[in-house]
């Protein structure tokens, strides 16, 4: 999801919230827990500096 479509999911679930009597602070806790997992796995997925592959690479006694 790119940042567009989690604001309009937000905006979703905060309006269908307001209109059903639900909490609105669930719907956002909901939109803010799915962001934080999908930047997570965005970080996961970048390719490692050449230092961080060589310091992981290397020996646990070197560190």
């Amino acid at each position: 999801m790119n940042a567009d479509q989690f604001l309009a999911l937000a905006e979703a679930l905060r309006s269908y919230a307001q209109h059903s009597g639900r909490d609105t602070n669930a719907s956002n806790l909901f939109v803010h827990s799915m962001l934080m997992r999908a930047i997570q796995v965005d970080r996961a997925k970048q390719p490692r500096t050449r230092a961080e592959a060589e310091h992981e690479d290397a020996p646990k006694w070197l560190a």
